[in-house]
């Protein structure tokens, strides 16, 4: 569902996809292709994945004093401070973990 809601904010991405992933005379998906060549059976999983975004898109409008993006990774990463100073990665978090470098 995280993947649905993130391609319901791209519009030009689920239609692209929805107008990709067809069924051809078989009843095979014309994109979705194996290693071997075999055709995924129609509609596909990407097909549903963007059936999904397309209703999610669709839905009724957002409620009043609701933000655009809000409840979505796309909208909490627009939404985050980033005026907080950043933290001090040379000093050890102290939680007994080690640290990426």
């Amino acid at each position: 569902m995280a993947l649905a809601n993130i391609l319901s904010e791209m519009p030009d991405l689920l239609e692209r996809t929805l107008a990709e992933h067809t069924p051809d005379a078989q009843g095979f998906c014309r994109e979705c292709r194996d290693a071997t060549g075999v055709s995924a059976t129609w509609p596909c999983v990407t097909r549903e994945l963007a059936e999904q975004a397309r209703s999610m898109s669709s839905a009724q409008p957002p409620a009043p004093g609701h933000r655009a993006g809000e409840g979505t990774v796309a909208g909490r990463r627009r939404a985050r401070d980033l005026s907080a100073p950043a933290r001090d990665l040379s000093v050890p978090a102290g939680n007994g973990r080690h640290r990426s470098i």
